[in-house]
């Protein structure tokens, strides 16, 4: 997925403003200052960094009250949004998505977010994502109106249920599972003509589930959000657990080496074959410096090299540093 557009809300530093479009190719932000640079560029790596949120408070800076003119209000973290991204869904992941349920072909943007209190939401753009009853209440109290005597007790149940359900409740959570399997108990005494319409009524019943899939796999398919910052130009390979120094991204090929070893690439064998695939990887970029990863020990060592000769990352000027980091993030990052 790409990103397309982005919005930070809430931070004092950074004034509300309307979404900032993302091309392609380089795009440069223009700030007032590096502080208002540094914060919103840390808030939108919120959306998917390359390390765990619950040791790096992005937003313990942010206000907790809200003022107008007429009034202040205490924000709610659980319900305050800070930060919000949307990608494209490319094809085949749309077609994976189809998979759990065809509505999502309808779809072409997922949008992303992130609260106060550091929870993450997921929508996919222009579809519901749950059924209100009002869709399928017509359907339902018809199909109750043709069964016949021996659905009595079946049918009391259901119309219990639906009893407690206004025209414009969401059917999620527990309504959603009771409701199904009262559905389903309908079915044997249903004539053949109208089973198509419990498939119907069944599938938008299951839509709030299917959603809840379909964010998981969306999540998995968010890309991680890097920043390189001038302590990294200057280390370019450290190894650190003290997780305030994650932030400057002192540790990304460090966290990034450790994701190479897990899941069945713990020995030394495969993550030396999974270094040669990046290193061919970057043998595509049309670059004068030819980035490449070799083995040092238990290090794991970033250079280039022209004419045959070694070009060590801490001798490079700063603008040949980042277009090396960047090749080798981008490389790193397609491997995982």
């Amino acid at each position: 997925m790409n990103l397309v557009t982005f919005r930070i809300i809430g931070n004092p530093v950074i004034p509300n403003v309307s979404w900032v479009k993302v091309g392609k190719g380089l795009n440069v932000i223009k700030a007032f200052d590096a502080e208002q640079a540094r914060f919103l560029f840390k808030m939108l790596q919120a959306i998917n960094p390359p390390y765990d949120l619950k040791k790096i408070d992005h937003f313990r800076d942010l206000p907790l009250y809200t003022s107008t003119q007429k009034q202040t209000r205490k924000i709610i973290p659980s319900k305050k949004t800070a930060a919000i991204a949307i990608f494209t869904a490319p094809l085949q992941f749309v077609k994976e998505l189809a998979a759990i349920d065809p509505v999502f072909f309808e779809t072409d943007r997922i949008e992303c977010g992130r609260r106060f209190d550091q929870s993450r939401w997921i929508n996919f753009v222009e579809l519901s994502s749950s059924t209100r009853w009002s869709e399928i209440e017509s359907i339902v109290r018809g199909l109750l109106s043709s069964v016949g005597p021996n659905a009595v007790s079946t049918v009391g149940r259901l119309q219990k249920t639906i009893a407690t359900l206004r025209s414009s409740d969401r059917i999620k959570g527990e309504i959603a599972v009771e409701l199904r399997g009262q559905l389903e108990e309908l079915r044997q005494f249903l004539l053949k003509n109208e089973q198509a319409q419990l498939d119907h009524c069944l599938h938008a019943v299951d839509r709030a589930q299917h959603f809840r899939q379909a964010k998981d796999v969306a999540e998995k398919h968010l890309p991680l959000f890097f920043t390189i910052t001038r302590s990294m130009l200057d280390y370019p390979i450290q190894t650190a657990d003290d997780a305030s120094t994650m932030e400057t991204s002192t540790t990304l090929f460090d966290f990034l080496i450790k994701r190479l070893e897990k899941g069945g690439h713990a020995d030394a064998v495969s993550l030396k074959q999974r270094l040669h695939q990046i290193n061919l990887s970057l043998q595509t970029i049309d670059s004068g410096l030819a980035p490449h990863f070799r083995e040092e020990g238990i290090s794991i060592i970033l250079e280039g090299s022209q004419n045959g000769f070694v070009l060590p990352f801490i001798e490079m000027l700063p603008v040949c540093k980042v277009e090396m980091l960047l090749s080798a993030l981008a490389a790193m990052h397609k491997q995982l």
